[in-house]
């Protein structure tokens, strides 16, 4: 785990370096620098620009000068900066050793080699979290490729033929060759989800690649981006002659993979933990972990203080710790140390988002303890564990199964006879659609909302019609199950789980994997049968609980789901009521001049009236400190 930065274009090591202290926090173990001047154009062959790369080491393998990067293959044409882990480099490794001389016991040698081998569908041979960029002096190509879930980040700008590329925004920004300009539609997005998807981000011209793509520049011409992977759209189909597979033959076979990915998620030098915070998929994965070793598992879990008290899961987090023998911390956060923190928590966010505190402040602590540290995110979103996602399921089937009841009212209200089955809640949603249905889970501010706010420089899209883009299936005959799925995993997951934890993670040097997000096990969940997920509703991820029934204590096992809680609504209206109202003011909306000073108003009187709904006006808040460190200040 580390940080890459570089340009394709100009060869100027102070710029690059700029890059690289940008993001000096990712690799504080190591820095490097390479500089290649450009080539003259000799008989045939194309002048070959200049590139520049940076990259900051955080070791995690190999932890001699020999994980030194940027990295070379043996003649020097190939050389690579790369930031994540591969996790079947071992496999990679025996099968490239009779064809290769390999220098260090790194997976970013194996990539290089796997390169020389097979070229750019090497990625497809990869399995792991990766961000990495080749350059190829031989065929004067920059390639650069992100893993398939979007777990590692990286961010590219291209204008005047240089392309700028980094883990995070504040190092693209340091080269000096990118303007800072708010994208106000990237804002409206921000506004409407809680966050920016690929490829947008908040500055102009400054583009994020998609999770599963590929960049290439090649003899100066301009960026190609290409996919080279996407979820199953499809559930399996079996062979001929075969019945749909048995639900042992599923979990037995679920099992083994999880199984195999926590194995390789533990492969390290440093010391290794994992987060626990009590819920079925951090207890899965320490569980697992447990089995793999001799010695107890470094666990961590916070909880918060008396303003926070009701939202501690440090009781079921001890259950766990207790049964699997963990050495096991728990600290508490409160609102003093959330105002200490929250100046660099701005900072190294990157970019807004409505959520990534409690990510950061567990992080912080985690450091203390550990260097790389397993995560259960991904885990409701890949087993279907979030109550609104059993709920939009079970309508949408009530209406592709019975048309008619699209005709009931919009204001059903069934109250008590919720008790007799979740089929008869489910009722009360039939008439919206699925992406109705999703907008209402996981939008922020309305259209109109929006509209009040930035009146004219609103660009009008819908959140419907982005959301529709990955639920064209959704008819009578399709899994709803998967679709929606799919829907939390591209629209929310990535864009907003994935890329804050990496920001925060990385702001403290710790590395955090997420075994539930190998692809191989993605790929496996994704193509079953919605209904091998969904169960009778009486257990949350009954899927996944089938498969760890040994492992798991019951007390967690047949928990209900809890959703995630921090007292942040409390210190906004204590520790950090000095920030919000800084940012929220009138003076300060008329200066910025994006939002509309009397629907800022609104908002902040709507938080005074119901306190609970603090998420707009901490969204409000966020953007503005961080226009104050990204726009209004130098990086």
């Amino acid at each position: 785990m580390c940080g890459i930065a570089g340009i394709l274009g100009l060869a100027d090591r102070e710029r690059t370096q700029r890059m690289a202290a940008a993001i000096a926090h990712r690799g504080p173990d190591d820095e490097g620098i390479e500089i290649f001047p450009a080539q003259p154009a000799v008989g045939g062959r194309p002048e070959v620009p200049a590139v520049s790369l940076a990259f900051r080491r955080l070791s995690i393998l190999d932890l001699s000068s020999r994980g030194h990067q940027p990295m070379f293959n043996e003649d020097r044409s190939v050389c690579i900066v790369f930031n994540g882990e591969i996790y079947n480099f071992a496999e990679l490794r025996r099968e490239l050793e009779g064809k290769h001389q390999f220098r260090s016991a790194t997976d970013t040698e194996v990539i290089i080699h796997a390169y020389e081998e097979w070229g750019t569908r090497c990625v497809e041979r990869l399995r792991g979290m990766f961000a990495f960029a080749i350059w190829d002096a031989n065929r004067g190509r920059l390639w650069m490729a992100r893993d398939r879930l979007g777990i590692k980040p990286l961010y590219w700008h291209y204008a005047g033929g240089k392309l700028v590329f980094g883990s995070e925004i504040k190092s693209v920004l340091a080269s000096g060759l990118v303007e800072r300009r708010l994208d106000t539609d990237a804002l409206n997005r921000y506004l409407a989800f809680g966050c920016v998807r690929a490829p947008w981000t908040m500055i102009q011209g400054v583009n994020m690649l998609p999770a599963g793509h590929t960049l290439t520049v090649e003899n100066g011409g301009a960026p190609v981006v290409e996919c080279y992977w996407q979820l199953p759209t499809e559930t399996a189909l079996h062979p001929a002659g075969r019945s749909k597979p048995k639900r042992q033959e599923v979990v037995t076979q679920l099992r083994a993979l999880l199984e195999e990915s926590i194995r390789l998620h533990m492969i390290s030098d440093v010391p290794l933990g994992a987060f626990l915070s009590g819920g079925l998929d951090s207890t899965v994965i320490v569980g697992l972990m447990s089995r793999m070793v001799d010695q107890p598992i470094r666990t961590v879990c916070i909880g918060y203080g008396s303003e926070g008290a009701a939202f501690n899961e440090l009781k079921y987090a001890q259950i766990a710790a207790e049964h699997f023998g963990c050495d096991h911390t728990e600290a508490i956060v409160n609102g003093a140390d959330v105002a200490r923190e929250f100046d660099n928590f701005i900072w190294h966010l990157d970019r807004p988002s409505v959520d990534g505190l409690n990510s950061y402040l567990v992080s912080k602590i985690t450091r203390q303890r550990v260097t790389v540290a397993l995560s259960g995110v991904g885990g409701d979103e890949l087993f279907l564990g979030y109550p609104h996602t059993l709920a939009t399921i079970r309508s949408t089937q009530l209406r592709a199964r019975f048309p008619f009841l699209r005709r009931l009212p919009r204001n059903l209200r069934l109250g008590r006879l919720h008790r007799l089955s979740p089929w008869v809640a489910a009722l009360e949603l039939v008439p919206y659609s699925l992406e109705e249905l999703y907008k209402r889970t996981r939008t922020m501010f309305g259209a109109n909302q929006r509209a009040e706010l930035m009146g004219t420089a609103a660009r009008r899209f819908s959140p419907l019609d982005e959301l529709a883009a990955g639920s064209q299936g959704a008819t009578a005959n399709a899994d709803v199950a998967n679709i929606l799925a799919q829907i939390e995993i591209d629209r929310y997951m990535t864009p907003m789980l994935l890329r804050d934890m990496d920001a925060v993670s990385m702001a403290h040097a710790l590395e955090v994997r997420p075994p539930f997000l190998d692809h191989k096990l993605v790929e496996f969940v994704s193509r079953l049968p919605g209904e091998f997920k969904l169960g009778d509703g009486r257990i949350p991820k009954p899927l996944l609980a089938a498969a760890v029934t040994d492992l798991v204590p019951p007390s967690i096992l047949h928990r209900r789901k809890a959703f995630f809680h921090m007292p942040i609504s409390a210190w906004m209206q204590n520790e950090l009521r000095d920030r919000v109202n800084d940012a929220t003011s009138d003076e300060a909306v008329r200066k910025r001049g994006l939002f509309r000073p009397e629907a800022v108003a609104v908002v902040r009187r709507q938080f005074a009236e119901r306190p609970r709904n603090w998420s707009n006006l901490w969204m409000l808040t966020v953007a503005e400190w961080w226009m104050r460190r990204y726009l209004d200040a130098a990086v």
